[in-house]
């Protein structure tokens, strides 16, 4: 669960690269990927665990949770890098 404080953060990075028409959805999306990269980091270290210990059945579970998690990272990720090149001018 997100803080007010957060959301606002996001908000005013929206702002700030001037994608004011949608800073709300971009603020989201940004949000978003803050928190699906903390989780594939944590889950990342979570498999080499696994792995370290040699335990096949948690490292699959790992490795299935990792791979939603990336999922979920690369859509919010797709979903703002356009509007992110288009300011920024920085060609794909």
């Amino acid at each position: 669960m997100e803080t007010t404080i957060t959301q606002d953060i996001w908000q005013e990075a929206s702002q700030l690269l001037d994608l004011q028409e949608q800073s709300g959805l971009v603020a989201m999306h940004l949000q978003e990927i803050e928190n699906e990269a903390e989780n594939v980091l944590e889950l990342l270290t979570v498999l080499r665990t696994d792995s370290y210990r040699t335990d096949a059945n948690s490292a699959q579970e790992t490795a299935a949770e990792l791979t939603m998690a990336l999922e979920h990272l690369q859509h919010h990720i797709l979903e703002v890098l356009p509007s992110l090149q288009k300011q920024l001018d920085i060609q794909p």
